[in-house]
């Protein structure tokens, strides 16, 4: 019968969190070579637009590998998705570790689905990313899979900040290897950092492999017999026994609302959703939660982090990568105390009260870069490293749990994969415009604000459109959006019935709701 019980889900955390250290090594593993000579050697010394360009192709082929996933989703399961993305991602890594060439190197960045040449010495060879759209598979995928296996609710918040934190640690792993290496004397200053990547795809492959798919993914597919025997496997008890029939009703119920919402997903539904699940207005959400997050400066700081230290702060190159190094250390252990403190506060206040400190942090480290000196050059990053610390816990993770949480069971691959797509989007424009707009001197600094309003409307976002998730399964949630006639429903009787939802635990949660929907609630006739 292979694995049962919280082996299963641990198996999948564990999976999920080396699937994302590869996410995190390839965020890490190039902002410390860059400006090695050996680095520079082979790549040509390329100039600031092609440095930008060898980094954001893999932002923008992680978009394309999001709609992928959003696309063609449920024509397989969340497991093999996963699969497939890190066989992927070891072939680009491959490809990427081999260059001789930066057209070499963004080809291994890059899938070939298409083949151009840009002028540069006679040759660049333009791709899409394979290993981005890999890494697209997994960071749409993965959450979804840790989210639908977790059995309580209170460790599925935990499950999935989890995996953040393990991308955290796969940024600090990479800078560390990466000074680490600064040391050696040859191509492997830069080449074996790049190759180990191969490492965590391979182990995520082997913890995986035993584990099925996940029971929702098996109910939507209408393979109710697969679901049941599914069930019993993680709740290690007969499918008639109650608590296992209460999780199947709900799942049931879940679709059967989904059905009777008979609109499909119009484009108007994104901008005024009046359908009665809310499903667009859901998918809105998710989107515009994580694209802000990934505005806020995040890639911006961690794929260029030792050359803001090193050129725009005016650290030494020691020093620099050290500082890097333990920058990435600070967002990794900030993360890891979020995972701890997860689901001892509400969603609403891990992203309010971190995008207000995240703001006044970044206020005064773009103050300070205004006169460089230094001394303001020191307390500047200060100010980065006291950021890196409020984001670890906050809109780094939880963006990330509240959008695999919100997502109707229908549309859960498209809304989450069109989520983490946004993510890719801003990253993409950061990492690669970002450098270019710092290295102009009519700019400079002054592209710190661009990421200061990020960080300043995140905090009006979530109070008036996020209401709290915290600590109801994935099918109350549905509860939470629903509106209209479909309250009425015997598929939502049921469902309310199953889950307790509605009890006094869950009132001031429902008043929310009520407060959070009124802007776009449909009128229903009597």
């Amino acid at each position: 019968m292979g694995v049962q019980g919280e082996k299963i889900y641990l198996n999948a955390l564990l999976a999920g969190s080396l699937g994302f250290i590869t996410f995190g090594w390839d965020a890490g593993v190039l902002g410390g070579i860059l400006l090695t000579t050996e680095f520079q050697t082979a790549m040509g010394f390329p100039d600031t637009t092609i440095i930008s360009m060898i980094a954001s192709t893999f932002l923008l082929a992680s978009w394309f590998g999001c709609i992928i996933v959003a696309t063609l989703g449920m024509l397989l399961g969340r497991r093999t998705w996963i699969i497939i993305g890190n066989l992927i991602q070891i072939l680009g890594t491959i490809i990427s570790a081999s260059s001789f060439s930066y057209g070499q190197l963004i080809a291994g960045r890059v899938f070939i689905v298409s083949e151009a040449y840009l002028h540069l010495k006679g040759r660049l060879a333009a791709y899409i990313s394979s290993q981005g759209i890999g890494n697209g598979f997994l960071t749409s995928m993965i959450p979804i899979y840790v989210a639908e296996m977790a059995v309580r609710t209170n460790t599925r918040g935990r499950g999935v900040n989890a995996m953040i934190a393990a991308a955290s640690l796969g940024t600090a792993l990479a800078y560390w290897v990466d000074f680490g290496m600064v040391f050696a004397n040859s191509q492997a200053v830069w080449r074996f950092p790049v190759a180990f990547q191969i490492v965590w795809s391979l182990c995520t492959i082997a913890v995986i492999f035993p584990n099925p798919d996940t029971p929702r993914y098996y109910y939507a597919k209408g393979r109710i017999a697969d679901g049941d025997a599914l069930l019993e496997r993680l709740y290690v008890e007969s499918i008639t026994t109650t608590e296992v029939q209460q999780a199947k009703l709900s799942i049931l119920a879940s679709l059967e609302l989904e059905r009777a919402d008979s609109a499909s997903l119009r484009i108007k539904d994104f901008f005024w959703d009046t359908s009665e699940m809310q499903a667009a207005r859901r998918i809105r959400t998710g989107m515009i939660l994580i694209g802000v997050a990934y505005l806020m400066g995040i890639d911006m700081i961690f794929y260029y982090m030792t050359t803001i230290f090193q050129v725009y702060i005016g650290l030494a190159p020691l020093t620099a990568s050290a500082l890097s190094g333990a920058a990435t250390t600070v967002l990794t252990i900030s993360n890891y105390l979020g995972v701890y403190f997860m689901e001892r506060l509400g969603r609403r206040t891990w992203l309010i009260g971190g995008a207000a400190a995240q703001t006044v942090f970044l206020a005064i480290f773009t103050g300070l870069l205004s006169s460089p000196g230094p001394q303001t050059g020191a307390a500047a990053a200060a100010m980065l490293f006291c950021w890196i610390s409020v984001f670890g816990p906050t809109w780094g993770p939880v963006t990330y749990v509240y959008s695999s949480e919100i997502m109707p069971l229908r549309y859960r691959h498209l809304g989450f994969a069109l989520s983490v797509s946004c993510q890719w989007v801003m990253a993409f424009i950061t990492v690669f415009a970002g450098p270019i707009a710092i290295a102009n001197p009519s700019v400079g600094w002054k592209t710190w604000i661009w990421f200061l309003v990020f960080n300043a409307i995140a905090v009006p976002f979530v109070y008036f459109f996020c209401p709290e998730t915290r600590g109801h399964s994935l099918e109350e949630i549905d509860l939470l959006f629903m509106s209209g006639a479909l309250n009425e429903t015997d598929a939502a009787r049921t469902l309310k019935h199953e889950t307790g939802f509605g009890d006094e635990n869950t009132k001031s949660l429902d008043e929310e709701k009520s407060k959070s929907l009124d802007d776009e609630k449909p009128e229903v006739s009597a």
